[in-house]
């Protein structure tokens, strides 16, 4: 199995590959979000994830060194993955999108991915990091506490809408 490369993803350069990973990974979420609360993602923003990706992809993937990073993984000649981390306040970075396709998963990627992000977060200068995570990506769920994370209140910034933050899991850590 080939060793996974990071690449630091620059969203006017890959676009297309930014896209496609996020398209992908959104049109699972509202997937899950339909079968779990009922809601279409058609109801929650209007649109498709099609459509709703390249109006988000610059808020999300955008922020460049040393205010945010966000990452591409490939394994041999295909992409893996994604994660990135943004700038949410003075002093706090959110870790976003943290992704592995399903025929990748079991290979640690994400693991390796939210190590990166940290330290990545620490070297910026960040005090602390948060993230949102679905209830439905436990795997997940276990990753971050191994990493530290503990359960906190939504916070100011975050993409998830006010009426599934009571059923959404919301963590931060100190750096």
């Amino acid at each position: 199995m080939p060793q996974p490369e990071f690449i630091v993803a620059d969203a006017r350069v890959h676009r297309p590959a930014l896209i496609e990973l996020n398209v992908e990974y959104v049109s699972w979420v509202f997937t899950e979000i339909d079968q779990l609360f009922g809601v279409s993602m058609l109801q929650i923003v209007g649109t498709t994830a099609r459509d709703y990706v390249p109006t988000v992809i610059d808020k999300i993937c955008g922020d460049a060194p040393p205010k945010g990073v966000f990452y591409m993984v490939k394994v041999g000649h295909t992409l893996a993955g994604m994660g990135g981390l943004r700038s949410l306040e003075s002093g706090v970075a959110e870790i976003k999108r943290v992704y592995v396709r399903p025929e990748f998963r079991g290979m640690q990627l994400g693991n390796a991915m939210l190590k990166r992000l940290l330290s990545d977060a620490t070297a910026f200068g960040y005090q602390r990091a948060r993230l949102d995570t679905a209830p439905f990506m436990q795997a997940a769920h276990r990753i971050y506490e191994r990493h530290g994370f503990v359960d906190c209140l939504p916070y100011e910034g975050s993409e998830v809408p006010t009426e599934f933050q009571a059923r959404w899991r919301f963590m931060e850590r100190a750096l």
